[in-house]
């Protein structure tokens, strides 16, 4: 049986003069990994907090059993990511998961994510926190995976009344309610993406 061997047509390859002199800049991806390890360090910093409060808090309810974590990826619509989940509780009938991610080129974000059991449980207590929730934005989206938080799959909850978010809240098996903070104040992020991770603990009655 011959052997097939594909081979790129170089003639088809173009390399803008930009991509080139990228291409031949170690720097950047040296750069870019430096920054990441900064990323992590600061997530790593909220993650301190989260798990202190816990303890301080005695919080007992079973979303907490497991321990958080910090995960990475290169590749969320182009952009490398790290996200941090904490509570992380997922099982076949419930999922209740606080998502704190930092998007490259984007934004720090902190997300509640509610599925299933979870999501009929905390009805009421967010539908009620309707007030509290005005600078936070809520999926509109059945893909309950799309975590970029523009239109027409998300919706700043100031923009609608009280109705149009208790009617987002029942639209699918899962709700997503989101809190987005500027890449350029990363210094106050560690703060800022605690107080979100509070809010949400509050907003569910977690918390006093």
């Amino acid at each position: 049986m011959p052997l097939i061997i594909l081979v790129m047509e170089v003639s088809k390859i173009h390399l803008s003069s930009a991509e080139m002199e990228l291409m031949q800049d170690a720097q950047i991806i040296l750069t870019k990994n430096r920054i990441l390890e900064k990323m992590k360090a600061l997530l790593e910093e909220v993650q301190e907090k989260q798990i202190e409060f816990a303890r301080e808090k005695n919080l007992s309810n079973e979303i907490f059993k497991i321990s958080p974590k910090i995960s990475k990826g290169e590749n969320y619509l182009g952009l490398p990511y790290l996200i941090l989940d904490y509570p992380r509780h997922s099982s076949e009938n419930d999922f209740f998961f606080i998502r704190t991610m930092f998007w490259w080129g984007k934004f720090f974000s902190c997300t509640l994510h509610l599925a299933k059991n979870s999501k009929e449980k905390f009805r009421n207590q967010i539908k009620n926190s309707y007030s509290q929730l005005q600078n936070c934005y809520i999926s509109i989206s059945k893909d309950q995976w799309v975590h970029h938080l523009e239109k027409p799959d998300y919706f700043k909850i100031d923009s609608m009344n009280k109705m149009q978010f208790e009617e987002c809240y029942d639209k699918f098996n899962h709700i997503k309610i989101a809190g987005n903070h500027s890449l350029t104040e990363w210094e106050k992020a560690p703060s800022e993406l605690f107080e979100t991770w509070k809010l949400y603990l509050s907003v569910c009655r977690l918390i006093p």
